[in-house]
């Protein structure tokens, strides 16, 4: 049996497995601690740079989601305010179909346009003070308003052309906010101002009662109340169809979310019930090795014995 003490053959084997095993006991730590499979010795270049591109598109559509719901919020106070308009011009039309009738006297008509009045001015003063981040919503003659608003729901997508001339899908327009008018001028409904202003001790006949009642267009509209809803209805229609579409393209956003979220963690997120198994072993290999590295000087120790045994 051959004993070299300059044979350090042995020791390089042990220490390149030691050095095996603690470079994986600090990357599995790195794992752990970092939520995140890439460490410094394992950077995985191709695999982070997928992941971070993920990671870019999230944030996109994070910023995009907020762009969506903050627009439904904008859609939702016009159509809040143009649903108290509409329960004010029903009120109008009741009283106004009251005031119409030979059962009250001109002086009894005349107490109810006054509130008919009020309601009048009430129209008016939600019409001119609706905003939303200073944008008027119900009054489309304010020179506030845009001609339209922009709403960027996703990262720009060009439609037909490949060189990027086209339509940018992610793209939502409001192009008609200033064809909504909802003064009591923009519903064509009459003032009784006049009327009280000049009311005689009489009060309001019932003649001027059934004028406020006509409508603009009488082959269409029953009364004038009647031709104001018609008006509303388009206006609410307006705001309900971004609102529609709106709604539509939160639930697209989420699922994109979702899946894009799904596919990062799959590249880049740490399985660490794996990542716990293999620390376990590599802190096995780290003391193994560590272990046999002390006890490779075995053959010097035996070349000295024998040397000792000859003197």
């Amino acid at each position: 049996m051959a004993f070299n003490i300059k044979d350090k053959s042995l020791e390089l084997r042990l220490e390149r497995h030691v050095s095996r095993a603690q470079r994986d006991v600090s990357d599995s730590f790195e794992r752990l601690s970092s939520g995140t499979i890439f460490t410094s010795n394992h950077p995985k270049p191709s695999e982070r740079a997928l992941a971070e591109g993920l990671e870019f598109k999230l944030r996109g559509l994070s910023a995009a989601k907020r762009n969506v719901n903050i627009a439904i919020n904008f859609v939702q106070t016009g159509e809040s305010s143009l649903s108290e308009v509409s329960n004010i011009i029903q009120r109008l039309k009741e009283i106004n179909v009251s005031a119409a009738s030979t059962t009250l006297s001109n002086r009894d008509r005349a107490f109810l346009f006054v509130e008919y009045q009020a309601l009048h001015d009430e129209i008016n003063r939600v019409a001119e003070t609706t905003e939303f981040n200073g944008i008027p919503l119900l009054n489309g003659n304010s020179p506030k308003v845009p001609e339209s608003l922009v709403l960027r729901v996703g990262d720009p997508a060009r439609a037909g052309n490949s060189d990027g001339a086209g339509e940018d899908l992610n793209i939502i327009e409001f192009k008609d906010l200033k064809q909504v008018v909802a003064t009591t001028e923009g519903l064509g409904l009459k003032s009784a101002a006049d009327l009280l202003a000049n009311m005689t001790d009489n009060g309001i006949s019932l003649e001027d009662a059934r004028t406020m009642l006509e409508a603009t267009d009488s082959d269409k509209f029953g009364s004038a109340y009647d031709e104001a809803l018609d008006t509303l209805a388009s206006h609410r229609a307006l705001f309900g169809s971004i609102q529609t579409r709106l709604n539509r393209a939160v639930d697209f956003i989420d699922i994109y979310q979702e899946n894009i979220a799904a596919a990062k963690s799959s590249i880049a997120d740490v399985d660490y019930a794996v990542e716990a198994a293999a620390l376990a072993e590599s802190r096995i290999r780290l003391q193994a090795g560590t272990a046999m590295l002390a006890q490779s000087n075995i053959s010097s120790t035996h070349a000295l014995q024998l040397l000792n045994n000859l003197s």
